[in-house]
């Protein structure tokens, strides 16, 4: 074998290797796109904020899950966003809600889901001390492109500046979070 096609050869199965990687990579979990805002209102109220790429404007089984917060070994106690959230245990259950199937996209209360939706809910439907939540939903399409979601955890929600919504890529205006969910579609 000469040299060059030795080489080319190389080339040619490091190219498909990287190929396939690339594909797997990219289709091992939908896109992560900016359509799920919380905030606190005016009266202190936790509020969720989804937004939807269907024509339709629907979103695909929203919830709100709360998990007990689980130090870092280099977390301090103040810093609750350096914490993690495991998945519960046997011992442990989720708290917040559940509503599997296809809902409209909407602004409500952070644990009062659409009546609407039959959300199943479980544990206290408030934010609670030492958990950490995300709120999330899913494309409603069977391609399953995108998903949404925000994590957070009471003291992080509490900073939100009045007037702005905390998204998973920070806090920003409620204008600007309507303008960048609307380019991400």
């Amino acid at each position: 074998m000469s040299v060059w096609a030795h080489t080319a050869g190389r080339a040619g199965l490091a190219s498909v290797l990287s190929g396939t990687i690339m594909l797997s990579a990219a289709g091992c979990s939908p896109e992560l796109r900016p359509l799920a805002a919380v905030y606190v209102d005016q009266q202190g109220n936790a509020h969720a904020l989804l937004r939807s790429c269907a024509d339709d404007g629907q979103v695909r089984g929203p919830e709100l899950h709360g998990s007990v917060i689980r130090a870092t070994e280099d977390a301090v106690p103040d810093e609750a966003q350096d914490a993690v959230s495991d998945p519960p245990t046997a011992d442990e259950q989720w708290i917040g809600w559940n509503a599997g199937g296809l809902h409209k996209a909407a602004d409500f209360p952070l644990f009062a889901p659409p009546q609407q939706w039959a959300a199943e809910t479980r544990g206290p439907q408030a934010l609670q001390p030492g958990y950490s939540y995300e709120l999330a939903f899913g494309d409603p399409d069977d391609s399953y492109a995108y998903s949404a979601s925000v994590t957070f955890d009471a003291p992080r929600l509490e900073k939100v500046p009045a007037g702005e919504v905390l998204t998973f890529r920070g806090t920003m205006t409620r204008k600007a979070f309507e303008d960048l969910a609307q380019r991400s579609c």
